[in-house]
């Protein structure tokens, strides 16, 4: 409908152009003398660009928005945006503005052009301080108009791209991890693998695998890469915890996210099991089960990329939902932006002599050490995201 509107309104105003030829001629051939025929020949050039504008298809042109998707883009990169424009014939256009629109924070970016005669138009621009999500690109709009301005021309383009911004996750300094209340000091560094993983059965190698993790005598025989499978030891598993609860201000669960990918990033390259649980609105559970494929990670990571604040349950009403997706032996890691009584008191009682428990607060105010002392000695570390320092 709004496309039978557009074309009604141009052919109206190529009829009135017509209508004023046909005026400028009568004029001049009644009239008579160089005034009249001036005139009628000074702006019969312009009604006829005009015209001939108004039959151009603009419809016809090929709008290309080109994105670099070989490269991983996290939180605060800049992303470079190339929209290339080919029409097939030259048709001279004294100016050019393209809108590009998209769903982000900066809603749409325009520039004017003054192609004339160019079958190739393109520009780049740059989207600085990229925010965490999913991001979509829609319609790419070109408008044009004659020299006079009296029609104008418009049409949208749907060029639907996307792009996904992953939280910037950074190098974290995880020997807190390492201590076994109880036991005293470091028991096991991070790194130590052989507690973790016992060599079950061989499969062939994946795209991710170590090399320790390659069974030389088995390539040899197979004449192709063989990886050894792993039996995960129960008491050596990670689960990571997130708090979504609505009201968590967007900078505090911006720091969760940013902690918990960060921490899940730096288990799953020293090679420890990662179970992710996280909780939403309604339907929306997500448990991400222990699996040491690069696909699952990725997956992982994309859950970071798109999760969101939107659980109406506070953090230990979670924990009590999803209590049977936890593991009896283990280390549990809850990531949250503040400690309530009714929380302390569920951690307590899942924390045992083969779990342990970790909270990250994202609170700065040394209420992460207040309440760490009300839990010494029960298998239970509190921590600060301040002083879960970088690396």
């Amino acid at each position: 409908m709004k496309v039978l509107s557009n074309l009604l309104k141009i052919w109206g105003k190529v009829l009135l152009l017509l209508a004023g030829v046909g005026i400028l001629y009568a004029y001049a051939m009644f009239q008579g003398g160089f005034v009249s025929w001036f005139l009628l020949y000074s702006f019969l050039p312009f009604i006829i660009f005009s015209i001939l504008f108004a039959l151009y298809p603009i419809q016809l042109w090929k709008v290309e928005r080109i994105i670099d998707g070989h490269k991983m883009y996290e939180a605060g990169d800049t992303v470079k945006v190339q929209i290339q424009i080919t029409r097939k014939f030259p048709f001279p256009l004294y100016f050019l503005m393209i809108t590009d629109t998209f769903r982000m924070g900066q809603g749409e970016k325009k520039v004017i052009r003054f192609p004339f005669f160019k079958r190739r138009i393109h520009f780049t621009y740059n989207l600085d301080e990229l925010p965490r999500g999913e991001h979509f690109f829609e319609n790419i709009t070109a408008t044009s108009a004659d020299f006079l301005g009296f029609i104008k021309k418009e049409h949208s383009f749907k060029v639907e791209s996307k792009l996904i911004v992953y939280p910037k996750r950074q190098r974290l300094n995880l020997f807190f991890l390492e201590k076994h209340i109880g036991e005293g000091a470091l028991a096991r560094g991070l790194d130590y693998k052989k507690e973790m993983f016992v060599p079950t059965t061989i499969r062939e190698y994946q795209r991710g695998d170590r090399l320790s993790w390659i069974n030389w005598k088995a390539t040899a025989r197979k004449n192709t890469l063989i990886s050894k499978e792993f039996e995960i030891m129960e008491d050596h598993q990670y689960v990571i915890c997130i708090d979504r609860y609505h009201l968590i201000s967007h900078d505090a669960f911006e720091k969760i996210v940013l902690y918990s990918a960060s921490i899940a990033n730096e288990l799953y390259k020293a090679g420890h099991p990662v179970t992710l649980i996280s909780t939403g609105e309604g339907e929306d559970r997500s448990i991400f089960s222990a699996k040491k494929s690069v696909e699952w990670m990725n997956q992982v990571f994309y859950h970071f990329a798109i999760v969101k604040n939107d659980s109406p349950s506070m953090l230990h009403q979670v924990v009590e939902k999803d209590k049977a997706a936890l593991p009896e032996r283990g280390t549990i890691i809850f990531i949250t932006d503040n400690m309530t009584p009714h929380f302390l008191e569920s951690i307590k009682r899942l924390a045992n002599n083969q779990r342990k428990v970790v909270v990250v607060l994202s609170m700065a105010d040394g209420s992460a050490q207040n309440y760490s002392n009300q839990v010494l000695n029960q298998n239970i570390i509190i921590k600060a995201m301040d002083e879960v320092k970088s690396v």
